[in-house]
C-alpha cells in the first residue's frame, strides 16, 4: 500500500513565481506561462524519447517541484518517475503516481545505477558554484551504464533574464544583481531564488569530467505565444535572427561498460 500523502495541485509554475503570473508589461499570463510549459514538456519528451534505452524502466526529475512537469516529460514512456526538490516539505506522490521526496541534487538517496533518464530542467542555474560538480556526480552515479541526462538551462545573457524579467541582470557581478534585483516585477527574493549565471560550457565541462558523453546541445526559444503580449513582436523578430538563444536543451550519456579486449 502506498503511504504517501498525495501532492496538492498549485499554480502552475515554480513556487516563487505562483504570484506572478499577471500578465503584464514583462509577466507572462496564465495562458503564456501554459504555453512555456506545453513546450518545454513536449521538447524534453521528445528527447528522451528519441535518445533513452530501456533497462531499469526508472527515471528521476532532479528539481521536480510539485511534479507538475515531471508527470508529463514521461508521458507515453514506458518509466516509472521519482522526483527530488529542496522545496518540497514532505514525500507525496503526483496524479500519474511519480514519488516525489526533499532532497537535493549533490546527494541523492538512490543506489548507483538506479534510473535510465535524470531530468535536469531549468535546475542548474540554481545550483551554487560549489556544488555544481558533486551534483553532476551524483547524478551520473545513479544513471545506469547507457543512461541519460536530460535537461534545460537558461541563457544568463539573454537580453530579458527570465528569473528576474530584468534587462541584462545576467551580465552583472553577482553583487550588482542582488542590488538590482530590488526592481524586479516577479516577486521573488534573491536569496531563496538561488539565481546564478552560468552557461551550457560550465554545465559540459563539468558533465565530460564526470565521464558523460556529449549527445545532443541544442540552442532553444520558446514560440510566441509563450512570450509576454508587451514583447511578442521583438521575439519573432529575435526567433528570425537566430541569436543569442533563451536556453540550451542538452543529453548527456553515460557511457555503457565496456569488455576489454585482450
Amino acid at each position: 500500500m502506498n503511504m504517501l500523502n498525495p501532492i496538492p495541485e498549485g499554480p502552475r509554475g515554480t513556487r516563487q513565481e505562483s504570484g506572478a503570473l499577471q500578465g503584464s508589461g514583462l509577466l507572462q499570463s496564465e495562458d503564456e506561462w501554459k504555453a512555456r510549459n506545453d513546450e518545454l514538456a513536449g521538447t524534453l519528451n521528445e528527447l528522451i524519447r528519441r535518445h533513452h534505452v530501456v533497462s531499469t524502466g526508472k527515471a528521476l526529475d532532479v528539481g521536480c517541484m510539485r511534479g507538475e512537469l515531471t508527470d508529463r516529460y514521461g508521458e507515453g514512456l514506458e518509466l516509472r518517475w521519482w522526483g527530488i526538490d529542496p522545496d518540497i516539505p514532505e514525500s507525496g506522490v503526483t496524479v500519474k503516481g511519480a514519488q516525489l521526496s526533499p532532497g537535493y541534487g549533490h546527494e541523492l538517496a538512490f543506489r548507483a545505477g538506479s534510473f535510465d533518464c535524470v531530468t535536469f530542467a531549468n535546475v542548474y542555474e540554481h545550483v551554487p558554484p560549489n556544488l555544481r560538480s558533486d551534483t553532476i556526480a551524483e547524478i551520473y552515479r545513479v544513471l545506469t551504464p547507457g543512461g541519460i541526462l536530460v535537461g534545460q538551462l537558461p541563457n544568463p545573457y539573454f537580453p530579458i533574464e527570465s528569473h528576474s524579467r530584468l534587462p541584462f541582470l545576467g551580465v552583472l557581478p553577482r553583487p550588482l544583481q542582488r542590488w538590482y534585483w530590488r526592481l524586479t516585477p516577479t516577486g521573488w527574493d534573491f536569496e531563496k531564488a538561488h539565481f546564478f549565471s552560468v552557461t551550457i560550457n560550465d554545465l559540459k565541462r563539468r558533465a565530460t569530467a564526470s565521464g558523460f558523453e556529449v549527445v545532443t546541445i541544442s540552442n532553444f526559444n520558446y514560440s510566441p505565444r509563450a512570450v509576454p503580449k508587451a514583447v511578442r513582436r521583438l521575439a519573432m523578430v529575435h526567433a528570425r535572427l537566430g541569436i543569442m538563444p533563451w536556453s540550451w536543451q542538452f543529453v548527456f550519456r553515460k557511457p555503457c561498460r565496456r569488455i576489454p579486449h585482450w
